[in-house]
């Protein structure tokens, strides 16, 4: 009778452990990878959101103050807002809004019965106001509080070729803290870097 070879129970090697471990740990790294650009477009699309109803609310207020920012006879405006530690300086032309801006007057609602009238009556008052109001007069509030060192230009100036009709173009340029995605995304630099970022409008007050 031939007797029957009994072949010995096989368990897994040490090596074949190992090449599990680092399938595993290779998987787990992607998707910590995946965890971590997802959490980055979330906050980015979110700061961009605010971003585009900044300039928005901006535009707003333009169309609110028409008598000055759509007086083709005050010429070319070119206005920078830069937002540094919490505040908002403005520089440019012209040179009389810009400085109001900085130190902007106390506007209040004309009422029956008032002992004085509105310090903002003229419409430059109302414009410098305005903008000082958008950048945020306070810590914690308006454009300073959505963006960390952003810089806003406005710049406005009358068409000629259209009955003198102004258009304004607002201008928001800030910088993210981006995470990247592949080797390409990375431009030869670290995965985790700052990159410039524009929001344009253009409106007609």
């Amino acid at each position: 009778m031939a007797a029957k070879a009994h072949g010995a129970p096989r368990g897994f090697s040490l090596v074949e452990v190992l090449i599990a471990l680092v399938i595993i740990s290779v998987g787990l790294l992607g998707i910590a990878k995946l965890e971590a650009l997802m959490l980055s477009s979330t906050g980015t699309s979110r700061l961009r959101s605010l971003v585009a109803l900044q300039a928005a609310s901006l535009a707003a207020s333009m169309h609110a103050d028409r008598d000055y920012w759509d007086n083709s006879a005050i010429g070319a405006i070119a206005l920078t807002a830069t937002e540094t530690a919490g505040s908002t300086t403005f520089a440019g032309t012209p040179s009389a809004l810009s400085a109001e801006a900085n130190a902007p007057p106390s506007c209040q609602e004309t009422s029956v019965g008032m002992a004085s009238p509105p310090t903002c009556s003229a419409p430059q008052d109302m414009a410098a106001f305005d903008l000082s109001q958008w950048a945020g007069p306070s810590a914690g509030t308006g454009m300073a509080a959505v963006l960390k060192n952003s810089v806003t230009s406005i710049s406005c100036a009358p068409n000629a070729a259209a009955n003198n009709v102004v258009t304004c173009t607002i201008t928001i340029t800030w910088n993210e803290n981006t995470i990247a995605a592949n080797t390409q995304e990375q431009q030869n630099g670290p995965p985790t870097a700052f990159q410039g970022q524009t929001y344009t409008l253009v409106v007609e007050p």
